[in-house]
């Protein structure tokens, strides 16, 4: 057995195909999805290195049996997930050991010099708990993550306030209005007349190799007087061989919530999967946001917990 530290040239494509094969064998994202290994690489990693932080991604690492994947380390920020392919469980224990010696410089350390080293692990996969819990982690109570999955089959229609309008990539073509509105969706502080996001992260997002395929959904407010009338965003990946979907991010701005704006986003997602032959749609979620993937018709297929262990 070999481990390797992902190298994006050598390395993207083989642990695309692992993620793949991964899915495919369960049916459910008890790994990631390799739409999550695209978003960290060309959106989240962008934005890291932004804000002055690592990138996740030069922390991935990968457990090779005979040239064959067989696990990975995959961080995201100040948190680590591991993938174990059907068999090989017993490396789980040696993966969170190898992760609490070589991804610490990810996480920020405490006044006390501490850093609370975080493992996400589903539910579903009991005995990851029981590891963690030997090995000295608790599970933290509340604010676990859920991975939403939308039943194809069930009908859907955009329902939307008089003056609104919902369109998708191109159709609105101002890039800086759309990224900008996101973010403000995310930091209601920011809202100010000219408001700018940097467009870094969404530049590189059109390097991956599913940005042909993925797209954008927006509302708009037609009568607002304001610069910036993009109410909601969101982007959806699309991988043409698991015929899956993964909506990240997704964000409205606040003077726009309570409107069912986000409802129609989803719904409008989730009819362009449907032409798009998208047998599933992803999401993630936590705290209140269960309640409103759940008003857009989402069901949970799994719960995520946060493990925690505080390391020197």
């Amino acid at each position: 057995m070999e481990i390797k530290r992902f190298d994006i040239e050598k390395d993207l494509k083989r642990l695309e195909n692992y993620l793949r094969n991964c899915y495919c064998l369960t049916g459910n994202m008890t790994s990631w999805l390799p739409e999550r290994l695209h978003d960290l690489i060309y959106r989240m990693d962008v934005q890291y290195k932004d804000c002055g932080l690592p990138k996740s991604a030069d922390y991935i690492f990968i457990w090779e049996d005979n040239g064959d994947i067989i696990g990975c380390i995959l961080p995201d920020g100040d948190a680590v997930y591991m993938s174990i392919k059907n068999g090989s469980e017993s490396i789980f224990a040696d993966m969170v050991t190898y992760a609490e010696a070589n991804c610490l410089p990810l996480f920020q350390k405490g006044r006390n010099g501490f850093v609370d080293f975080l493992v996400i692990a589903n539910d579903s996969l009991a005995y990851r708990g029981k590891i963690l819990t030997e090995m000295g982690y608790r599970k933290q109570i509340n604010e676990d993550y859920d991975n939403y999955v939308y039943p194809q089959t069930t009908d859907v229609t955009v329902e939307l306030p008089d003056g609104y309008k919902l369109l998708y990539g191109d159709e609105y073509p101002d890039e800086a209005m759309k990224w900008s509105a996101l973010n403000l969706g995310f930091h209601p502080e920011l809202e100010a007349h000219g408001y700018r996001n940097g467009m870094t992260a969404y530049d590189s997002r059109k390097k991956s190799s599913m940005y042909a395929d993925s797209f954008e959904v927006i509302i708009t407010d037609e009568n607002t007087k304001e610069e910036n009338n993009v109410c909601a965003y969101c982007f959806v990946y699309v991988d043409t061989v698991t015929k899956t979907a993964l909506i990240e991010p997704v964000s409205t701005r606040e003077r726009y919530r309570h409107k069912g704006l986000g409802t129609a986003l989803m719904h409008g997602a989730i009819l362009k999967c449907r032409e798009k032959v998208v047998t599933k749609c992803y999401v993630n979620s936590y705290d209140w946001r269960r309640k409103f993937y759940n008003a857009a018709g989402f069901v949970t297929e799994d719960s995520i917990g946060f493990w925690h262990k505080l390391l020197k």
